[in-house]
């Protein structure tokens, strides 16, 4: 099997890292927008080459890999993702959030089908996805997401600073944010993928409720699911260790990446 990894960020470089000890694996490209972000990885590990990231370079190699990985940004998977399903390529989108765009995701449902390749999305950071796309086989009256945060992972978002909100003067933990699941990804891009993960399984993105809170003595990123419905009910709590720098992102997020292409490689799917 062979494999393109889109950004060397924390996920793109954990998953690089797994990934590169695949007996299964046969060769992965690498392509980031820093070229030598990329080619810290190309000089320690064995399987890994470096591809420019322009569509030419990235056409060229098209016929030789078998699943795409994108691990960078909303805005790169707004561009690579159409780009390779397109091409009939199997796709695993870890920038989920940018489905939230109506637009965007019609376009890249369709490409999957019609061009019969696969849009795979890993659960991500949190634990009980399986409970909630389960559930959504019937009715769901209600699915609330709240995630609570350490200041490293908030200080930077625009909209608590237009909001008067400091993060690093709060003293206790306090809502900063509460609404639909659709305007917790456009303003929180890069920390509530989660967000659009169970809206796509549950009640979409404008019936998921989301409640940020930012603990000041916070060290980890926890996220708590709790889904109503005629089922009855179910919660789960993640407690996440964030990458030490990049805190808005948490190692299972990359463990769930891992575990995903594991799954393909094996062809056995437990818990589906």
């Amino acid at each position: 099997m062979r494999l393109l990894i889109i950004g060397c960020g924390s996920i793109g470089t954990t998953l690089a890292k797994a990934v590169d000890e695949m007996p299964e694996i046969d060769r992965i490209y690498i392509t980031d927008k820093s070229k030598v972000c990329a080619g810290h990885l190309v000089e320690k590990l064995h399987k890994v080459i470096y591809v420019d990231n322009s569509d030419e370079s990235l056409s060229r190699i098209v016929g030789e890999i078998d699943l795409v990985v994108e691990a960078a940004s909303q805005e790169a998977a707004k561009h690579f993702v159409p780009f390779f399903l397109d091409k009939g390529v199997d796709l695993m989108m870890m920038s989920v959030g940018s489905l939230a765009d109506d637009d965007f995701r019609k376009r890249c449902f369709d490409l999957a089908r019609s061009r019969g390749c696969r849009l795979l999305v890993p659960s991500g950071a949190v634990t009980g996805t399986d409970g909630l796309h389960s559930a959504s086989a019937g009715a769901i009256d209600e699915v609330l997401l709240i995630t609570t945060k350490g200041p490293k992972s908030l200080r930077t978002i625009p909209f608590l600073k237009e909001r008067g909100i400091d993060v690093d003067r709060l003293e206790e933990p306090t809502v900063v944010f509460e609404g639909s699941a659709r305007e917790a990804v456009s303003i929180f891009p890069r920390n509530m993928n989660v967000a659009a993960t169970l809206s796509l399984l549950g009640v979409g993105f404008e019936k998921t409720r989301i409640r940020i809170v930012c603990d000041p003595k916070g060290e980890r990123n926890t996220h708590r699911i709790i889904v109503r419905g005629p089922f009855g009910e179910m919660s789960s709590t993640t407690n996440n260790v964030p990458f030490p720098k990049n805190p808005s992102t948490s190692y299972l997020a990359a463990l769930s990446a891992v575990a995903a292409i594991r799954r393909i490689i094996d062809n056995v799917w437990i818990g589906i």
